[in-house]
């Protein structure tokens, strides 16, 4: 029984691309002084990208065809 996933590599490739974002946003977040631009302003921006654009798009978009989405698995 092969079951098909429903993520492909764009979708991975979105997760990898939101965990990087995270971990970009805190890295800003603990360098230079505590009230610069880069701790103060873009690294929370940063952060809030992966959390509330990319993670919920790598889970809600769909990149498989729609060939592939109808398609039942007749093998059993």
């Amino acid at each position: 029984m092969k079951k098909k996933l429903y993520f492909t590599k764009k979708n991975y490739f979105i997760f990898i691309a939101a965990a990087l974002s995270l971990v970009l946003g805190y890295f800003l977040m603990s360098v230079g002084p505590h009230d610069s631009f880069w701790s103060l302003t873009l690294s929370p921006i940063i952060v809030m990208f992966g959390l509330i654009v990319l993670f919920p798009a790598g889970i809600m978009l769909n990149f498989r065809k729609k060939s592939e989405v109808g398609k039942k698995d007749l093998t059993r």
